[in-house]
């Protein structure tokens, strides 16, 4: 097994005067490094000639001091490498701990005693002390000894029947694991695991893993096939839980082969998977049930004659021996012999009497719980003590809270009432401005409509007494058509100031309303595009001086471009608003000067209203080709 990472190469090299004359070599760190790769072949292949050979250089009292993970690489390989237990040598390793002191000696020393316990089949105890040992390893980052304990956690997890739990261990193990043999072989019991969940899926993830360790340049060197057979017989399991009737034959075709390899493999190789006596009956049990599956329940006791044998050199297969009796009785029953399968439901309720797993798995949960109870009641306690401790902090933090707070909602209610006041002065600023445009449009626009109607009544009266009909008729007319007008610009007053139509869509409506009765009289044709424009509400103020310019470059398009076709266009970005018209006709009358330099009051009047809304106005005009009207109002 995998324990160390013969670990932290990069350690800095002690100062001489700290060595004295004659110490090991293992100060040295280029000699530590080729020691430490040699050791991690030796202890996994049981080479204890040569983890014997280096020990004494390891068993340095003033090493222990400046490099103690250094001796623990040398004596845990050590250890491990004995099958059998070497009481001195663990002695020696016990005095060096208490000499050293370091965290990483101590781990060690407690992976070792909990792996004896495990060997010994102590299991309950192995694991109460492999959990903390973990979070130990855990604090200090040591992912080597992460890895070792959660293998360790997964196996026992495995014996004890919870596949489920052991896997999550094995999982984590596998991850940190970095020599490609060991973790060939974590893999192969994790897709144990998952067989006995029936995740095929993650059975045939594991044995693609498996291909990949087994193509390792350290497991070709050493021709070592192990990675390669167990990969295939769980790609056999995968087959085997499948629901398919095809793929149960075909599984149950290739069971001799798949035999003949787990057979084939050198005892010398080391532990294979496969080959373990438990995981052996699991395999055909597994292949016993796919006989059941396709109802050929005589070939489900032939494929189980083997079992017994295997249970025989493995007593404390008590899971397994409970499956294996479970599909016996399911299969005798099923041929009509009652009185057996009886006898063998019998002896199965006598194997879960006497199944000192299931005890011990329960055991180590009372052990977990308790361990947890009193883990929080510490917690209770600490958190008591730090709760008194800050009771008087935290009552001076709430008034200073509650001083904070009153001065906030002060600060509040103080911007609040700024706030309010500025709207309100803003809002009266408006009305002010729209007050003043409206009594200056009446006056300018109103007033002298009226006063021209006054003037040509006049007119029309005295040439009505002096009998020139003609002459009092085209005065009507006059009256008639400046009347028209000044209902229209009411109108547009009165609709500029209403609240109600301030919407987006009300402007447009209006803009094409008016272009077409102005234009289509004329022969003139007239389209209009309102593009993506949103239903949103406009300024008052924005809404008539846009309207306003869009009726003078239509009025102007009518009467003095000569133009056939006008177009419109009032679009929306993501910051403004675009109103553009462009007309087909002569242009500006003006000659020799740019549209932007000069032009009538109507051009005055437009450049005038942009500047109210802050509007940037552009004429473009080209004689016989047209003139362009673009106003960008930002928003």
């Amino acid at each position: 097994m995998a324990v160390l990472a013969l670990m932290r190469c990069g350690d800095k090299d002690t100062g001489q005067q700290l060595i004295p004359d004659g110490a090991s070599p293992m100060f040295d760190s280029a000699e530590y490094v080729a020691v430490s790769a040699r050791l991690r072949n030796a202890f996994v292949l049981h080479d204890t000639a040569y983890c014997d050979s280096v020990l004494p250089l390891f068993d340095d009292e003033t090493l222990v001091l400046v490099h103690p993970e250094r001796v623990v690489d040398g004596f845990v390989s050590n250890l491990i490498g004995h099958e059998a237990p070497q009481p001195a040598t663990k002695m020696r390793f016990d005095e060096l701990v208490a000499l050293s002191g370091a965290a990483v000696m101590r781990n060690w020393q407690l992976y070792l005693e909990a792996r004896t316990l495990q060997n010994a089949g102590e299991r309950q105890q192995a694991i109460t002390v492999f959990e903390p040992l973990l979070a130990r390893f855990e604090e200090h980052q040591d992912t080597v000894g992460i890895a070792s304990v959660s293998k360790r956690i997964g196996n026992l997890y495995l014996e004890l029947g919870d596949p489920a739990l052991a896997a999550v261990h094995l999982s984590r193990a596998r991850a940190l694991e970095p020599r490609v043999d060991l973790r060939a072989t974590i893999t192969a019991t994790l897709g144990r695991c998952y067989a006995l969940l029936g995740n095929r899926d993650s059975v045939r993830w594991c044995a693609a893993w498996l291909c990949e360790d087994a193509a390792n340049e350290l497991n070709s060197q050493r021709k070592d096939l192990r990675a390669r057979v167990n990969a295939r017989w769980l790609l056999h399991l995968a087959m085997l839980s499948e629901s398919s009737e095809d793929s149960l034959r075909a599984a149950i075709r290739q069971a001799a082969s798949v035999d003949s390899l787990i057979r084939d493999v050198d005892k010398d190789d080391g532990f294979l998977v496969a080959g373990d006596p438990a995981a052996r009956v699991e395999t055909l049990v597994l292949r016993a049930k796919a006989f059941q599956t396709l109802g050929r329940l005589r070939e489900v006791l032939e494929a189980i004659g083997p079992v017994e044998k295997e249970l025989s050199i493995c007593p404390e297969c008590l899971p397994q021996r409970l499956a294996f009796l479970s599909v016996k009785a399911g299969a005798l029953e099923g041929l009509g012999d009652l009185r057996t399968a009886l006898h063998v439901q019998q002896e199965r309720a006598e194997v879960l009497a006497l199944n000192e797993v299931g005890r011990e798995r329960l055991a180590v949960e009372q052990a977990r719980a308790k361990a947890l109870s009193s883990q929080q009641k510490a917690e209770a306690s600490r958190q008591l003590e730090l709760e008194r401790a800050g009771a008087r902090s935290k009552d001076i933090e709430h008034r200073m809270q509650r001083v904070q707070l009153t001065t906030m909602i002060g600060f509040i209610i103080l911007f609040a009432g700024v706030l309010f006041v500025r709207v309100r002065i803003r809002r009266r600023m408006q009305l002010e401005e729209l007050r003043a445009r409206l009594s200056r449009d009446l006056h300018d626009d109103i007033g002298s409509t009226l006063s021209s109607i006054n003037i040509l009544s006049t007119v029309a009266r005295r040439k009505a007494e002096t009998g020139d009909e003609a002459g009092a008729a085209a005065s009507l007319s006059g009256i008639s058509e400046r009347t028209q007008r000044l209902m229209r610009n009411m109108s547009d007053i009165v609709w500029s100031v209403d609240p109600d139509q301030d919407s987006m869509e009300d402007l447009l409506a209006r803009m094409r309303e008016f272009g077409a009765s102005v234009l289509e009289p004329k022969g003139v044709t007239f389209r209009f595009d309102s593009g993506t424009v949103l239903g949103k509400t406009l300024p008052p103020v924005v809404k008539s001086d846009l309207y306003l310019i869009f009726k003078e470059a239509v009025n102007n398009a009518a009467k003095h471009s000569s133009a056939t076709e006008v177009a419109a266009s009032l679009t929306q970005t993501s910051n403004s608003l675009v109103l553009t018209v462009k007309d087909n006709g002569r242009g500006l009358a003006t000659s020799g000067s740019s549209a932007n330099d000069g032009g009538g009051n109507g051009l005055r009047n437009m450049r005038a209203r942009a500047e109210e809304m802050k509007a940037r106005l552009s004429i473009g005009s080209t004689p016989e080709k047209g003139t362009s009207i673009e106003v960008n109002v930002p928003l």
